[in-house]
């Protein structure tokens, strides 16, 4: 009887140990892996197909690159989130974001009340304004007050064709893409081109072959912001981030790369 208790018991204590170890593997497994931390979120973002140098596709490579691309990415690794790049044509973004198709859109967006009302925007990234392109050899056109008549070339759903609406009389031309605008300037078929002031620098010195310059002064003070679906909870850590880059330095590094210098109001 002794040792039929005897065997029992060792059977018993063989299952705890059995039981104990299959627990430890269960629980301790992840652990071992190092796979307990949280899957980070991936969010879909809406970017410009072509706005150099803030986004535009290199083409050796098919990657996309620019300045608003390494912003997005650099804040992506601060909040802790993945991201799903999404290129479209701008208005589509601007359509897009008051939809609530995308969960972030970045694109050189100028922050305006209008836009506001349909999406919320971070806090300002970038400083920019309109300037006025023409041919390099134009000698009437020397101010915006100049384009009364004339046909004036910029993309449409920007804040440049809204400005052209509103301040001139000038026979507005609308291209999705504005390097069709830059290339009908010099071809001849338009007299001037109004749009974002770095993106008419960097095309006129990487481009235009001396065939562009501006005139005048910039037109607007306009900011840039990232834009977010109404009450979107990424905003508030979006800013914080961006904040952070701009104290430590790493927004003046990205910024630095794409043009040249480090911002102006850089402590």
């Amino acid at each position: 009887m002794k040792k039929r208790l005897f065997g029992i018991s060792l059977l018993m204590a063989a299952a705890t140990v059995i039981s104990a170890c299959g627990t430890d593997e269960e629980t301790g497994g992840d652990e071992a892996n190092g796979d307990t931390e949280e899957e980070r979120p991936t969010y879909t973002v809406a970017t410009d197909t072509n706005y150099v140098p803030f986004e535009f596709l290199n083409t050796e490579t098919g990657e996309m690159e620019g300045f608003d691309i390494d912003l997005i990415n650099a804040i992506a690794d601060r909040v802790g989130f993945d991201i799903n790049l999404e290129t479209v044509e701008f208005d589509g973004i601007v359509s897009g974001m008051g939809t609530g198709r995308y969960d972030i859109g970045i694109a050189g967006m100028t922050i305006t009340e209008e836009r506001a009302e349909n999406f919320d925007f971070s806090d300002p990234y970038y400083d920019a304004g309109l300037i006025l392109a023409v041919r390099a050899d134009e000698e009437e056109i020397q101010s915006i007050e100049d384009v009364d008549d004339r046909p004036v070339a910029t993309r449409a759903a920007t804040t440049s064709y809204d400005y052209l609406e509103e301040n001139t009389d000038a026979q507005i031309q609308t291209f999705p893409d504005i390097v069709n605008a830059y290339q009908d300037l010099t071809a001849g078929r338009v007299d001037a081109v109004i749009y974002d002031l770095p993106n008419v620098l960097y095309y006129i010195d990487t481009e235009a072959l001396g065939d562009m310059k501006t005139v005048g002064d910039t037109l607007t003070g306009e900011q840039y912001g990232i834009a977010f679906p109404k009450d979107s909870e990424l905003v508030e850590q979006v800013n914080e981030a961006l904040a952070e880059m701009m104290e430590d330095g790493e927004y003046g590094d990205i910024y630095e790369e794409w043009f040249g210098e480090r911002p102006a109001n850089e402590e």
